[in-house]
């Protein structure tokens, strides 16, 4: 991990994307610590499988972190876990959960406070956007290249969302990138490749082609010659860095909104984490129609 900032995305990314893919993302209501119903060895077998997924899940993006158990409590129908994120070089982070006694439902701590808020006024600011100009909806995505998740979304969702809904919502995409450089450098590809007419076209092809230049930066590069761009300008802005700054200021108005994870929409206001299917959107967009 780089600074301070990609600890706290790793943190809250990491179990965001573990929650959408493997768990059901409740609102915890605690109550006053006590029997729960089931002994704590019960919960200790529980939680090591629970462990073990996090830490797999991690290790697709962040190979070099583990997660450990630090110490957990009673707390009503839940405990509360203390986990460390931590790599060879000693401890990176610590993170509050609450997780079930069956190890079926898990939340972060900080995030059960973040589903209580009013709708958030996110802006747009001068990212790139698809569907109606003057929309009933308004959706802003967070989302970085490099996530499996929002390739998924981005593949699945997104373009049955655009065909079934254009003319009544905007998309628009901001930048959170979480996975390192890599992310950073995909994002300003795509930025690079908007100053020359073709980003929605630069932006699909990412995430169809994200196990490839994942490991391959270089392939960026070939991206746009593929695309028709001009190559010389397509490399000049890349190696410049041009849109550094911009991604950098998305990733910061991110956090201000309380974004800590990839893929995470504000759906006119209202904050929505991690993937859905399209029926599942497509009801979240028909509910702010009505």
């Amino acid at each position: 991990m780089k600074n301070a900032k990609d600890l706290s995305i790793l943190v809250g990314g990491i179990v965001l994307g573990f929650v959408a893919c493997f768990l059901l993302l409740s609102l915890i209501q605690t109550a006053p610590s006590g029997p729960i119903g089931k002994n704590s060895q019960d919960f200790s077998q529980n939680l090591s499988k629970v462990i073990q997924k996090i830490d797999q899940q991690i290790k697709m993006s962040y190979p070099e972190v583990s997660v450990r158990v630090k110490n957990y409590t009673s707390a009503g129908e839940f405990y509360l876990v203390t986990l460390e994120f931590y790599d060879s070089n000693g401890t990176l982070a610590t993170a509050n959960y609450y997780i079930s006694a069956d190890g079926k439902k898990i939340a972060l701590e900080d995030y059960v406070m973040s589903l209580e808020r009013e709708p958030v006024n996110v802006s747009a600011d001068d990212d790139p956007w698809i569907g109606a100009e003057n929309p009933k909806v308004t959706i802003i995505e967070f989302s970085d290249y490099a996530c499996p998740y929002c390739a998924k979304f981005a593949l699945e969702v997104e373009k049955k969302i655009l065909e079934n809904f254009s003319n009544v919502i905007k998309l628009v995409f901001r930048d959170f990138p979480v996975h390192g450089e890599i992310s950073y450098k995909a994002a300003m590809a795509a930025n690079c490749a908007m100053d020359q007419g073709k980003y929605w076209e630069y932006h699909y092809l990412l995430f169809e082609r994200q196990n490839e230049w994942k490991s391959n930066e270089t392939l960026f590069y070939k991206y746009a010659e593929e695309l028709g761009l001009n190559s010389t300008q397509f490399k000049e802005c890349l190696d410049s860095e041009k849109y550094r700054n911009e991604v950098e200021k998305d990733v910061e108005d991110a956090q201000s909104y309380g974004v800590t994870g990839t893929p995470t929409f504000f759906i006119n206001g209202e904050m929505v984490v991690g993937y859905k299917s399209y029926e599942s959107f497509a009801k979240l967009i028909e509910e702010k129609l009505k």
